[in-house]
């Protein structure tokens, strides 16, 4: 019967929610991946092209390629399972919080593995991926549906 076991409720319109928070539609984590990866690249970018000597075609080529596809392949897994783990938290700015927290730490530990090590330069640097996540996570504000 509706409305039994842990975590169900019944409600008045005879719906039964298995778990309230906020869900992210799968438009919305797409939006949210676009445009988190696409600020975090133009920004990187930006660094890059100052600090290059030239070949900026070929410098965009290369960070939308390898860009985009570690943003799939690390970011966009990142985010779905942050943001299923914050699903019973009503408020969002504590998601947005966290979607600059974590995606920092992550990539700053990732990134220590790979020789950028452990120092505050590059915790700066990865800092750039968290606050990236923010501002898609604040993106999609409206795009959640909260059960």
């Amino acid at each position: 019967m509706a409305g039994e076991g842990p975590g169900l409720e019944e409600r008045p319109d005879n719906y039964v929610l298995v778990r309230k928070g906020y869900i992210l539609t799968g438009r919305a984590l797409f939006k949210g991946w676009a445009i988190t990866t696409t600020l975090w690249l133009i920004g990187l970018y930006t660094v890059l092209a100052a600090t290059s000597q030239g070949f900026l075609l070929n410098l965009a080529l290369m960070i939308g390629t390898y860009g985009y596809t570690a943003a799939l392949f690390l970011g966009l897994p990142l985010g779905w399972l942050l943001g299923f783990l914050l699903r019973p938290i009503r408020n969002q700015w504590i998601h947005v919080g966290a979607f600059f927290i974590v995606p920092t730490f992550a990539f700053w530990a990732l990134g220590s593995l790979f020789g950028f090590g452990w120092t505050l330069e590059a915790l700066g640097l990865w800092a750039t991926v968290g606050l990236a996540s923010a501002f898609g996570r604040l993106a999609v504000w409206n795009d959640v549906i909260m059960r």
